[in-house]
């Protein structure tokens, strides 16, 4: 490993101990970097472990829940295609591929930024009850699934991916064909992931 890179390593490893922690890049930066190791994601939350509500309600039970699924879903959609999606089809997560480790440390974050926006987006959805019937099983899907592609991804299998996109392109099918179309924002802030 060159000298940029083991610096390199050695700054990002802060980066990824404040997100949940790092399986393995510091040890490769000691024993000179034999392999590439991908970091570590932090555990689940008690939150995932939790069932699902179904049930929709008759009225609007959060006011301006349209508004505010369209926020959260652009946000969760756009940094899925920005930082996975993307990246994903580029080759950068293949073993080699130059900006690997960056890219699975970005792509860490934003897993933990989509599923965070899927389940602000859901609980929105949740609140109106047009919304609540056309919408909530494929965001239940992508929010269920995010994490686990993404780790199968750090494995060399990216065979989730084309299936997250496609959950995506329904969820926003979806949604138009209910009056509310939802705009991709690539710009959100990874920093507000969960850690």
């Amino acid at each position: 490993m060159t000298r940029v890179m083991r610096i390199l390593v050695l700054l990002l490893i802060p980066v990824v101990v404040l997100v949940g922690g790092c399986k393995s890049s510091s040890t490769n930066a000691a024993n000179g970097g034999a392999d590439q190791s991908i970091p570590a994601d932090p555990a689940g939350t008690a939150q995932d472990a939790q069932a699902e509500d179904t049930s929709c309600p008759t009225s609007n039970t959060t006011a301006f829940a349209k508004t505010k699924f369209v926020a959260h879903s652009g946000l969760a959609f756009g940094a899925f295609h920005r930082w996975l999606y993307k990246p994903y089809k580029a080759g950068t997560f293949k073993k080699g591929a130059k900006g690997r480790i960056t890219g699975f440390i970005k792509g860490g974050l934003a897993a933990l930024f989509v599923k965070r926006e899927v389940r602000l987006a859901l609980a929105d959805a949740k609140a109106n009850p047009t919304l609540c019937k056309s919408i909530s099983a494929p965001l239940g899907k992508l929010g269920d699934s995010v994490q686990g592609a993404f780790d199968k991804l750090k494995g060399g299998d990216g065979s989730q991916m084309d299936s997250l996109n496609s959950t995506i392109t329904q969820a926003e099918n979806s949604s138009k064909a209910d009056g509310v179309e939802i705009k991709e924002d690539e710009n959100g802030d990874l920093s507000k992931a969960p850690s």
